[in-house]
């Protein structure tokens, strides 16, 4: 990211990057969450999500298999499916988890991995399947033949696993002699080895995008942009007007009443509220606010503000920490 900010910690659609994760499974109410992290993220992470969270350093960056390795102290014998994800992928959804945690269960699987169709699926771990459609293996395209680097089918990196084989079969990973690492990906071998197969079960994602990593500030527009899209549209579709979406922004916490217009330029950003049948922008950015129901709010710029129902604000308003203000029209 070129950034002195840890990568996780980088805003999407007003949440940073590992509260998007950390919210899609906080819905699957699970007994024990553990971030992982390296010493020089734990303190920013630490004061922004204090701790509902445990917090383990991994010392060395030594992969993945590593990294999960590092928990084992904190979760072992607390449950029974181990849930791993990685941390800038913000855009997976808890149904998609739950939907993992169910296959695992349902074949007594030692691993359930989420796979997704890439195109190209170049950079991928592919994912291999017999002719009866079973999970065979997990190459790595340093190591695939060109057949199978045309396969389409890639791993997400997202795993779940039967958490009494799991957490022994790590000391069996071995350090990759290329680059030192150990990965989590090797047990997908282990388990195939252990059990043969329909050890291990994959989930075909049915957005690609619930995969999308994040690993520099294009990638970080492009997420959200899809966040986003998911958020205007749930709009639309509980009963809110937005004239032009790609001209419209709306964070992760904000709320609007039905029957409210979007006009273009809007951005609604933190915890702002908006009630019932308001008309809001054109042009108009509305940070931590409260427009009551049948407002009317237009090229104003407000942080803080409380707006009564029936206000007409605008144009050319700033609102900066008010507390409320009077039904009257505002305007330069």
């Amino acid at each position: 990211m070129r950034s002195a900010l840890p990568k996780v910690l980088h805003p999407l659609c007003g949440r940073p990057l590992i509260g998007h994760i950390l919210a899609a499974v906080d819905a699957l109410q699970p007994a024990i969450s553990t971030v992982v992290v390296a010493s020089d993220a734990l303190d920013a992470l630490r004061a922004r999500f204090g701790e509902q969270y445990r917090y383990v350093v991994q010392a060395e960056r030594l992969g993945t298999g590593h990294a999960t390795l590092q928990a084992r102290p904190i979760m072992r014998e607390q449950c029974d499916d181990v849930l791993v994800l990685v941390g800038d992928a913000p855009l997976i959804r808890s149904a998609t988890l739950q939907r993992l945690v169910a296959l695992r269960r349902e074949y007594d699987a030692l691993v359930a991995l989420l796979s997704f169709t890439a195109d190209p699926p170049t950079g991928y771990g592919r994912v291999l399947r017999d002719a009866e459609g079973n999970v065979t293996a997990i190459v790595e395209e340093r190591d695939a033949t060109d057949a199978q680097r045309a396969i389409t089918e890639v791993n997400s990196g997202i795993l779940c696993f039967d958490a009494a084989w799991m957490w022994p079969a790590l000391d069996r990973v071995q350090r990759s002699p290329v680059k030192g690492e150990y990965y989590l990906t090797d047990l997908i071998a282990l388990a195939i080895a252990d059990r043969g197969v329909g050890a291990v079960q994959a989930l075909l994602a049915d957005d690609p995008a619930e995969a999308l990593g994040v690993n520099d500030r294009a990638q970080l527009a492009q997420a959200e942009r899809v966040l986003r899209m998911r958020l205007l549209d749930a709009l639309m579709r509980s009963g809110v007007t937005v004239v032009d979406p790609v001209t419209t922004y709306v964070d992760v916490d904000v709320a609007v009443g039905q029957d409210t217009t979007l006009l273009p330029g809007t951005m609604l950003r933190g915890s702002t509220r908006v009630g019932a049948r308001c008309i809001i922008g054109p042009y108009t950015s509305l940070t931590d606010t409260i427009v009551a129901d049948d407002a009317q709010v237009r090229y104003t710029f407000a942080e803080g503000a409380v707006i009564p129902a029936h206000a007409i604000i605008g144009p050319f308003v700033y609102l900066r920490g008010v507390q409320s203000v009077t039904g009257e029209i505002y305007q330069a």
